[in-house]
């Protein structure tokens, strides 16, 4: 038996017989209303924004767990980015259209997704898109490295979905911020791939050089994602080993790449950087590390 704080039971009513859910979470205690009423609203005028910005501050609302979006605008281009963020956002559907105004809604506070389910798809998907790059690239399709972009939508949409759950009171298993830092560089290793596959397509002759470090940093991305799962310590040595020579053999090619290659060479770098990350920030968690 537990006594509730007083002026918590009566902001949201609580009344002796009301039911409440309880969720047990390492050594917390989650105690939370069945069905909250607090929904959170926004109304924002993104008039003589940028399509850019607007698409940024959809994907930030969102993430921040507003369940009500208002957006007035003053230019159909700031509409049609809207649009277009809305169909990245899970749960989210525009609602009502009017001259200059769109309103938002979330259509369910319950998806029938969970956030272990959406992070790990996340990874399955930037794995993917690393493995078509290598393997399309190999093969010279570069019908299927021009569309590859078409994933990263959906690596966002599920990163979208596992901040916004944080958001809106997920406590995960180890640090909830360096949870967070995690899947918002995941999301940033996805552009990177969709980025990545646009340069490669633009190579018009292979080099053994290049497949090399497209399959290295693969190789490290899966380190990653194994890491992230199944914390081991020769995964982590390992990591650091792969990355320190990926980056010696980016160094060593840009000195003959030509403009193409350069930039896909820098994609390859900043995604090393990002998946080098994941063992790192969860060193604590190996055993045998104490004393």
């Amino acid at each position: 038996m537990i006594s509730l704080p007083r002026k918590w039971s009566q902001k949201y009513s609580i009344k002796k017989g009301d039911e409440l859910e309880v969720e047990e979470q390492g050594d917390k205690i989650i105690i939370q209303i069945t069905n909250s009423p607090s929904n959170k609203e926004i109304t924002v005028d993104l008039s003589d924004l940028t399509p850019r910005l607007a698409d940024r501050f959809m994907a930030r609302a969102y993430q921040k767990g507003y369940d009500s979006i208002t957006v007035k605008y003053n230019n159909p281009e700031i509409a049609i980015a809207v649009q277009n963020k809305v169909n990245e956002l899970l749960g989210f559907e525009i609602m009502e259209q009017t001259k200059g105004t769109l309103i938002i809604k979330s259509i369910s506070q319950k998806l029938n997704i969970d956030f272990d389910s959406s992070l790990r798809r996340a990874f399955l998907i930037v794995i993917d898109m690393a493995e078509t790059c290598l393997e399309s690239y190999k093969q010279g399709d570069k019908k299927t490295l021009e569309n590859l972009y078409y994933k990263d939508f959906d690596v966002n949409k599920f990163c979208y979905f596992c901040l916004r759950y944080i958001n809106k009171g997920f406590y995960g298993e180890f640090g909830t911020y360096i949870l967070y830092y995690l899947i918002e560089i995941l999301e940033d290793a996805g552009d990177e791939y969709k980025y990545l596959a646009s340069h490669l397509a633009k190579i018009k002759t292979k080099k053994k050089s290049l497949i090399d470090i497209l399959f290295k940093v693969n190789e490290l991305t899966k380190l990653g994602y194994d890491f992230f799962y199944k914390p081991e310590k020769d995964k982590a040595v390992k990591s650091i080993n792969l990355y320190n020579n990926i980056k010696a053999e980016i160094q060593k090619m840009l000195s003959t790449s030509d403009q193409n290659e350069a930039a896909a060479l820098n994609c390859l770098d900043v995604i090393a950087r990002i998946m080098y990350h994941f063992p790192t920030m969860r060193l604590d968690t190996l055993k045998g590390m104490s004393g």
